[in-house]
């Protein structure tokens, strides 16, 4: 039940995502065609100034279920698979406690930029503003559970946590404690490794 909800909510989150995106994308070109026949649009640049923000930090949220996120893991990939998992758990542990410090300040951010409304929309810029610290709490959740899988893969060395999407199954892998186990996924350094 709870997995299922949390998969609902993953698809929801890049629904969302991709139509701010495309939001963006689409005023962004659309005012550069319009302003090319002198016509632009003012509304359109509120819209984007509202609309990019949602992309970027829900976005970004996306992107760490996903493990796609830039990262540099040039020294941590020679390390042993145990290893790199203590890193790995050590990164999302520091992540969690800088996004709490951020939240109580992204919202009173967003309280303080309530009564400031938008240039050419009735919009208040606090709901542009309330965007990062509720991407926070998602990015949150995210990585508790990516901490979680980590820790029920600790000793399976076949685990790698770039090919585990959370909120989808994988396909492929069995969560089996099993070393010996090589479903021919495994790169050359990912087996020299084990």
């Amino acid at each position: 039940m709870i997995r299922t909800a949390y998969r609902v909510f993953c698809r929801i989150e890049e629904v969302f995502v991709g139509f701010c995106f495309l939001g963006v994308v689409g005023l962004t070109f659309m005012n550069a065609v319009l302003r090319y026949f002198g016509r632009p649009l003012t509304t359109a640049e509120d819209l984007c100034l509202f609309l990019f923000p949602w992309a970027a930090f829900f976005g970004a949220d996306v992107a760490l279920r996903h493990s796609r996120l830039v990262g540099m893991d040039l020294f941590v990939s020679k390390l042993s698979p145990k290893k790199q998992k203590s890193i790995q758990i050590l990164i999302f542990s520091i992540m969690i406690v800088v996004m709490v410090a951020i939240i109580p300040l992204g919202y009173r951010l967003a309280l303080s930029n309530w009564n400031r409304i938008m240039n050419s929309l009735p919009i208040s810029y606090g709901f542009v503003t309330i965007s990062f610290p509720t991407a926070c709490i998602f990015m949150i959740l995210t990585c508790i559970l990516r901490i979680k899988r980590i820790v029920q893969n600790f000793n399976n060395d076949g685990y790698n946590i770039k090919k585990d999407i959370l909120g989808a199954p994988i396909p492929g892998f069995s969560p089996v404690n099993n070393k010996d186990h090589d479903d021919g996924n495994n790169t050359k350094a990912e087996k020299s490794c084990s």
